[in-house]
């Protein structure tokens, strides 16, 4: 006697354990503070102020590079302050950034910063910090942010470099030109399907023509299409055969995952 076949929910794994809860923090506009002047402060400088910060630094004996921080602003801006710190320095900072050798000066910083209810990093003390930085991959909009919690910062480096290289720098363009016509996709498209299948027409779009920018007659083009789509069901055929799973294309993996 056959025991009667049911179908089941499938379900999947979820998550693995994480170390660190990948986040990215925006600072547009915002207030950022770092004290001190040690080996990796400049660059922490020159990253607030690439992410719209305004920074200001309080270092009475600033390197040579961090002098010259607020000349290399990108986005933000940068002031430098040639004196010690003071804990009302800190008020209206949204991250603060202590750049100290001596650990109990960190300390009394970091505690200062979190009083005032900032987010804090301690330059080489995880311990002190509520959040840290990771390797960068910058097309931004498109940013990839790559941490090993500092077990082995060469390997996160080297996985930066091989994402580098995949991804091309005109991608920029692709992302923010979405960011553009995010609302006029919106207000044309209710139904979260409909929106789906157009953003996935963008991204074939996008990796087929990667180093050239989108012009509106793409926009035009892509809302032409999704218009004439069918509204029904559809069926993809995905071949797998007897072959690598690693062989897929980008094309069947999106299929795939939408389905």
């Amino acid at each position: 006697m056959r025991t009667p076949r049911a179908p089941r929910e499938t379900r999947s794994p979820g998550l693995e354990p994480l170390a660190v809860l990948p986040v990215f923090v925006t600072l547009t506009g915002k207030r950022a503070v770092l004290a001190g002047a040690n080996g990796g402060a400049a660059w922490k400088v020159k990253l607030l102020a690439a992410a719209g910060a305004h920074v200001d630094v309080f270092a009475p004996a600033p390197t040579d590079e961090m002098r010259g921080a607020p000349a290399e602003a990108v986005a933000g801006t940068v002031v430098l302050h040639e004196r010690e710190w003071s804990p009302a320095d800190l008020a209206g900072a949204a991250f603060a950034i202590a750049a100290f050798e001596d650990e109990g000066e960190c300390e009394c910083f970091v505690g200062a910063a979190r009083a005032a209810g900032a987010i804090v990093n301690a330059i080489d003390r995880p311990h002190l910090c509520d959040v840290s930085f990771g390797a960068i991959v910058n097309r931004s909009p498109l940013v990839v942010g790559i941490s090993t919690e500092g077990a082995v910062p060469v390997f996160g480096q080297t996985v930066r470099a091989r994402i580098e290289a995949m991804l091309p720098a005109g991608f920029k363009t692709w992302v923010a030109a979405a960011r553009d016509w995010r609302a006029e996709v919106s207000a044309r498209y209710h139904v979260f399907g409909e929106r789906r299948a157009f953003w996935e027409r963008f991204t074939d779009l996008a990796f087929a023509n990667p180093e050239r920018a989108p012009v509106r007659a793409d926009l035009d083009a892509l809302i032409a299409e999704s218009d004439a789509a069918p509204t029904g069901g559809s069926v993809v055929l995905v071949g797998a055969g007897p072959g690598d799973a690693e062989l897929l294309t980008l094309k069947a993996l999106r299929a795939l995952r939408s389905a």
